[in-house]
């Protein structure tokens, strides 16, 4: 038995979709206030899983063998790094104890490629380019780097880490990395920083999470990466994709960062989002570009991003995230 915590986000539904295709019915884990709408679409059970109960997950995990774990803390704000790095690990704890209590033999852990450290001789990153000390690159990077060396020393059961860049495709309900995508087709150019922007389409980091928890002898840590950007240059095709105005150029780094911080200030005293958060600029500006050889030697792959992008262009004009009008200009 499989159980996919976070079944009902972005990355989850596409997770649970790949195990459907391989035959494989999980168990879904989902928040008990969540939207299940999408999870209730694909027919597969679901279980409440709260990070505050730990009963719960134990409950959710009786008889699993493996645990795909897609909801880790995300922060929506970086100004507070100690209560954002204390949560999380609050609600990986709980995980880790609710799977060794449950007998789970196998852990497949969600990470980011905001753990993939930049390589001195400038070559592209594998898996094994850890930041050896937390890195200094703001609160989202921080979280990542201690969430995952918690994960890498559970001893109790086997853990597995996947590192995916910036997710694109259907069901991004919450508008992540899409973010800067939607607002370039709706015509409100964004403010974005200088740097370089490694995506990834969710359905291939979705098989790839299926082959790490399925498979007899898989990689102890998996770089998932499609693409790597010049961010600017991706919004100016984007803009071409759609007819619309070109971005604004870019930002200097301090720059970003400086306005980033006031629109999350702003944004938590509205209740609000903030128009370019802080973790997005920390990772473009300090993205690595990625070597994915080891995920590609299993014979894992990944769909080009124009690719990627109709398939989010279709979703996202179904779900009236675009008007329906949206044609591109370009394919």
């Amino acid at each position: 038995m499989m159980l996919v915590l976070g079944a009902g986000g972005f990355l989850g539904l596409n997770t649970v979709r790949a195990c459907l295709d391989a035959g494989i019915t999980p168990r879904c884990g989902r928040r008990p206030r969540g939207n299940v709408l999408g999870l209730r679409g694909l027919g597969a059970p679901l279980v409440n899983t709260d990070f505050t109960q730990p009963e719960s997950l134990r409950e959710a995990m009786a008889g699993v063998d493996v645990v795909i774990h897609a909801a880790a803390h995300y922060p929506r704000f970086s100004h507070d790094m100690a209560a954002t790095i204390a949560r999380g690990l609050t609600e990986l704890d709980a995980v880790l104890d609710a799977a060794a209590a449950s007998g789970v033999e196998r852990l497949v852990y969600v990470s980011s490629t905001a753990t993939v450290a930049p390589r001195a001789d400038l070559a592209p990153s594998t898996e094994a380019d850890l930041f050896t000390a937390c890195p200094e690159h703001g609160t989202y990077h921080a979280l990542k780097w201690t969430l995952e060396q918690r994960a890498l020393t559970e001893s109790r059961f086997e853990v597995l880490v996947a590192c995916p860049s910036a997710c694109l495709g259907p069901y991004d309900w919450k508008v992540g990395t899409s973010a800067l995508l939607l607002s370039t087709a709706r015509s409100i150019p964004p403010p974005h920083p200088e740097g370089l922007i490694s995506t990834v389409d969710a359905r291939d980091v979705a098989l790839a999470l299926v082959h790490l928890a399925t498979a007899a002898a898989p990689p102890k840590r998996l770089v998932l990466s499609g693409e790597t950007s010049d961010a600017h240059e991706l919004l100016v095709s984007v803009a071409q994709r759609y007819g619309v105005a070109p971005p604004p150029p870019a930002l200097a780094p301090d720059e970003a960062r400086a306005f980033a911080d006031a629109q999350e200030l702003e944004a938590a005293a509205k209740k609000t989002r903030a128009s370019l958060p802080r973790e997005l600029v920390d990772l473009i500006v300090h993205a690595p570009r990625l070597d994915t050889s080891r995920a590609r030697s299993l014979g894992l792959s990944f769909r080009p991003l124009s690719e990627t992008l109709d398939a989010w262009d279709s979703w996202a004009q179904r779900m009236g995230m675009l008007p329906s009008h949206a044609s591109k200009a370009t394919a």
